[in-house]
Formats: C-alpha cells, sequence, structure tokens
C-alpha cells in the first residue's frame, strides 16, 4: 500500500512539474510591437431641417502599435494595454442636402484598449486565447460644427501565440469593437436649420504580434 501511495505521489509531482515546465513561457511580463489592418464602419442616420438620410461607410486602414501584458502563475489569464499611435479613418452617411454635404468624416486617434486574456496552454510553445477589451479613441470629424471628440467601446477577439526561442514570440489574433454612438451637428448651407448625425461606429482589426518575454 505505502508502495502504490508513494508511486502515485511521483506521478503526480511529475505530472506537475511537466506542467509547470509548459506554462511557464506564459508567465510574467512582455512587451509586443503589433502590425495589421483596421476597418472601421459608421452607420449612420441623418435627420433636420429640410433633409433626411441614412448610409454606411466603411474605410480600412493600416495599424501598428504597443502591446504590454502580464502572464499570471500557471498561464491561463493575462492581462495587458495596448497603444495605437496612429490614425484610422471612418465616414458616415449622408443626407439629401447636397448643397451643404451632410456626411461625416472623421479619423480615430490615439487609441487604446485594456483587455483580460484567458488562455488555453497547448504546449510550452504554443496557447490559444480569447479576450476581452475596452477600448478609448480620440475623434477629428469634418464637415461638421459640433461633434463628439471621443469615444468608448467593448469588443472581444480570439489568437494564437506561438514561442519561437525561449524569450520572443509571434502572436495573431482578430478582434472586434462596438463603440458608442458618434454624434455631430452642423448648419445647412440653405434654410438655416440644423443637421444632426448619428453614426454608430465599430472597427474589426487582424494584427500580427512580435514579441518579448522577460
Amino acid at each position: 500500500m505505502n508502495k502504490i501511495l508513494k508511486l502515485s505521489a511521483i506521478a503526480l509531482l511529475a505530472s506537475s512539474t511537466s506542467l509547470m515546465a509548459q506554462t511557464k513561457s506564459f508567465e510574467g511580463p512582455s512587451i509586443g510591437i503589433f502590425g495589421g489592418a483596421i476597418g472601421a464602419e459608421a452607420d449612420g442616420s441623418v435627420t433636420g431641417t429640410a433633409t433626411t438620410g441614412s448610409g454606411s461607410l466603411g474605410k480600412v486602414s493600416g495599424i501598428a502599435g504597443v502591446d504590454l501584458a502580464y502572464g499570471f502563475a500557471g498561464g491561463a489569464l493575462a492581462v495587458g494595454a495596448t497603444y495605437v499611435p496612429f490614425k484610422a479613418k471612418f465616414g458616415s452617411g449622408s443626407g439629401n442636402d447636397t448643397t451643404s454635404g451632410t456626411s461625416i468624416t472623421g479619423e480615430l486617434s490615439d487609441h487604446y484598449t485594456i483587455y483580460i486574456q484567458p488562455t488555453y496552454v497547448v504546449n510550452k510553445d504554443s496557447a490559444l486565447f480569447a479576450k476581452v477589451l475596452y477600448a478609448h479613441a480620440d475623434i477629428k470629424t469634418t464637415n461638421t460644427t459640433s461633434a463628439s471628440s471621443d469615444v468608448d467601446g467593448w469588443g472581444a477577439g480570439v489568437g494564437l501565440k506561438t514561442f519561437l526561442t525561449p524569450t520572443t514570440f509571434i502572436q495573431v489574433e482578430g478582434n472586434y469593437t462596438d463603440y458608442d454612438s458618434i454624434t455631430g451637428t452642423k448648419l445647412n448651407s440653405t434654410g438655416g436649420g440644423t443637421t444632426r448625425v448619428n453614426a454608430d461606429l465599430k472597427t474589426v482589426q487582424a494584427l500580427i504580434t512580435l514579441g518579448y518575454k522577460f
């Protein structure tokens, strides 16, 4: 009986040691530089004096930024943040006031996210992950007299992280973010009325990250 207990303890210890070895790569702090594409779309509705309409306009832009993350012991969960110093363009629909042009175009800038990343470690070099994120960005619009200056959103994503060496990794992911509505107003060129534009902004990103684990 004692021999069986000893063998069981040895087997459990070996199993725990093996699991710890597999998850070690995914524990601790890391930094990454990512690049890829972002698609931004605004579904817009336009209302006001002598004008009404709706539409949708999408823009695809290149994107690049920095990712800082920390993986907890066991590798099953990570938290992190990203920052994008570049701009992504978007647009909204237009109404029938053709002389003033009621469409709204704009740019997202200083975009950052804070995320929680549940992780499933496949082996010592690879892991699958999901991501839940909060996003914030500044907005600069054109063709408006007043408009939203920033926007918040929530999103989710999935991806794969693979270590190339004990300290360097490559990560591929896709994510989707749904933001608060963007509002804008402008004075019409005819009749002196005011046109109001409301646009629901969404983004989709496809990213590749090259990173270093400390």
